[in-house]
């Protein structure tokens, strides 16, 4: 179970925030070749590795926020509103139907290539003319409900937001930046949320050690991601991404429907 752990925790600490998404790899993988998945629980609590990774990458940019009382702070504080209330009543449900479902890996697939498709289109067609200081209350509440979407697996929160960001006129550098601020109170409260879960009602798929030690691996891998996505994002578009997703996306239909066929 330990290299489990570590697998995975590597997993999200590389896919949390490139727009592949994370949930959806970290499905995907146990169900592929039949490892132990830790569970839901698991996934949501290491979590907070990458988001202490975020605070840490951005601890001056939070910081500044929160000595100039900037409505930058105001506006990430909107645009979490919607996910958080969504992530808290729709817990069940998701774990239920998106999770636990026979048919997940399929609903997984297709919405790697459908939020392929719309990520392409947005990158492609966008203006990008716009940084971060031009989000206000309405931009950062689309960008909200966008994030929305991200808790059905294979859409991807980083994706997801940073598309609604461009779509609204930000470059892609500043459109990243403001997704990875705003991943940060939704990512430390699910996964706090989470881990209290682990703690107070052990399920013994997996152990609080083994989550902190998934925590840590996360964090680490999770930090030189950040860094590098932003370099990459200054001078390279989404493509790279869009055609990861088309080829994992088909690639799961496939083996779901010879498994299904068995």
């Amino acid at each position: 179970m330990i290299l489990t752990v570590v697998i995975l925790a590597i997993l999200q600490g590389i896919t949390e925030f490139l727009p592949i998404s994370s949930s959806a790899h970290l499905f995907l993988l146990p169900w592929a070749v039949n490892i132990p998945n830790p569970g839901l629980a698991f996934d949501a609590a290491i979590h907070i590795g990458t988001a202490l990774a975020l605070v840490v990458f951005f601890w001056k940019d939070f910081y500044i926020l929160l000595k100039k009382r900037d409505k930058l702070l105001v506006y990430i504080v909107i645009a979490s509103v919607p996910a958080a209330l969504a992530g808290y009543f729709g817990d069940k449900f998701i774990d239920k139907y998106f999770h636990q479902s026979s048919s997940a890996p399929l609903i997984i697939g297709i919405g790697l290539i459908f939020y392929g498709l719309v990520m392409y289109a947005i990158d492609k067609t966008a203006k990008l003319n716009k940084d971060i200081a031009h989000i206000g209350p309405k931009n950062a509440l689309i960008i909200g409900f966008a994030q929305v979407l991200a808790l059905v697996p294979g859409t991807s929160r980083s994706g997801i937001t940073i598309s609604a960001g461009e779509l609204l006129g930000l470059n892609r550098e500043s459109a990243a930046r403001f997704s990875f601020l705003l991943a940060t109170p939704i990512s430390l409260g699910a996964g706090l949320y989470k881990l209290n879960q682990i703690i107070t009602e052990p399920s013994g798929n997996v152990s609080v050690w083994l989550t902190l030690l998934g925590i840590v691996v996360a964090f680490g891998v999770g930090l030189a991601v950040i860094n590098w996505l932003l370099d990459y994002l200054k001078k390279h578009s989404l493509l790279a991404f869009v055609l990861y997703r088309f080829v994992l996306g088909f690639s799961v239909i496939a083996i779901w429907l010879i498994k299904e066929m068995k």
